[in-house]
């Protein structure tokens, strides 16, 4: 999706198309009228010259006066001089005229233009705010709409109302969901170790009313007693983690540094080593606690799934073409039957771990989507398990605080 809205070119397209169509017929007409003006002011008085001339031999010859013919020569002199100044001011005039014209028409066109893209603007706005999740955005409509493009505005405010109503059953369903998830969970992981505590309780009963006290029997049902109260406090302790993980803090991060204080940590306690593959030094905009949590779980649980002898745990990081950042951890375990991405990660709560909450992977998915990344859990060719993790080099919903 695009970071910045639309340039306004909708509004220069209509100003030029109406400044086109109200310029061109209005300097046409201008060039008319040019032309005709040209025409009239040509009529040369060099005839009436003549004329006059043949007259006053004429009346010489009579021995007349010519004080009229005089008068007429001036008046036609006059008329010259004034022929000739129009010929030199008229296409001036015309092209003042022509300019004043094109000033108002363009005034014209411009606050013509404002009124008809107004709506189109405020539209464009509202839509600009639906892309960026806002939907509460309102646009300014009068009711009865007295236009179509009233109408519109009105038909997008019920969009948005109907989206905001949509969205808000969708969270409902998604909060009923994650409880339904929540709840079958918890009811299979609290089934094995309150079925081993009614046991030890019954074994209990048993050696206190039936025959002589057993010391054997009732050390043995208390030890069992305490390892499933204490597989509980974990399980209870894992949740209440889960529930308090803090908001992220975005800084600039370094991320092999950070990958290989990670390797390091846990090849002390890996059954196989604990390699970080060569590759090009990243930095991203990411929460280094976060990113510790999310890599030290991978890394973690592809350290539990080896066997003494297996394939090292490889973790690689590589930048991606579009931008970001792939981080992939691969063992030689004995993997997984198909893909995990997205809700199947935090669907239900498993672990092949006796000391496990299956939380694990819940709560790298929640760091990854606090990132804006994606989590993904494939079959690694050869055997094992492949976690993928892509990651952009600046979240996209996250102020950036830096330490």
């Amino acid at each position: 999706m695009s970071t910045t809205p639309p340039p306004p070119r909708f509004r220069y397209r209509l100003l030029a198309v109406m400044l086109l169509v109200g310029l061109l017929p209005l300097v046409l007409l201008g060039v008319v009228a040019h032309v005709a003006l040209e025409r009239m002011l040509s009529v040369s008085v060099a005839p009436v010259e003549a004329v006059l001339d043949e007259v006053s031999s004429d009346l010489e010859k009579r021995g007349l006066s010519r004080d009229s013919l005089d008068e007429v020569r001036l008046h036609l002199a006059q008329a010259e001089l004034t022929r000739r100044a129009l010929v030199r001011r008229v296409p001036m005039f015309i092209a003042v005229l022509v300019f004043i014209s094109g000033g108002v028409l363009a005034v014209a066109a411009m606050l013509l233009g404002r009124t008809l893209t107004r709506p189109v603007t405020v539209l464009t706005e509202g839509m600009w705010a639906y892309a960026r999740g806002d939907l509460a955005v309102r646009l300014p409509v009068s009711a009865p709409a007295r236009d179509e493009f009233e109408f519109l505005l009105g038909q997008f405010n019920r969009m948005g109302q109907e989206l905001v109503a949509q969205r808000e059953r969708l969270k409902s369903a998604e909060q009923i969901a994650a409880w339904q998830d929540v709840a079958r969970a918890l009811a299979h992981e609290l089934k094995n170790p309150l079925t081993a505590m009614k046991l030890s309780l019954a074994r209990l009963q048993r050696a206190d009313t039936g025959s002589p006290a057993d010391a054997v029997r009732v050390s043995e049902s208390v030890a069992l007693l305490q390892e499933e109260v204490e597989l509980l406090m974990r399980m209870t302790q894992s949740f209440s983690t889960f529930a308090r993980l803090p908001s992220p803090r975005f800084q600039d991060v370094p991320l092999r540094p950070l990958l290989s204080e990670i390797c390091v940590l846990y090849a002390q306690t890996s059954p196989v080593p604990v390699e970080l593959l060569p590759g090009p030094e990243v930095s991203l905009q990411a929460d280094p606690d976060g990113l510790r949590r999310l890599f030290g779980n991978l890394v973690k649980n592809a350290a539990e799934a080896s066997a003494e002898g297996a394939l090292p745990v490889r973790v690689s990081a590589e930048p991606l073409e579009g931008g970001g950042v792939r981080v992939s951890v691969v063992d030689g375990g004995n993997g997984i039957p198909s893909v995990l991405e997205g809700a199947a990660l935090t669907r239900g709560l498993f672990s092949t771990k006796p000391e496990g909450s299956g939380l694990g992977l819940p709560i790298s998915q929640k760091i990854t989507h606090e990132h804006g990344g994606s989590l993904r859990l494939e079959p690694a060719p050869g055997g094992g398990t492949l976690a993928r993790v892509e990651l952009p080099l600046r979240p996209p919903s996250a102020p950036v605080t830096t330490t």
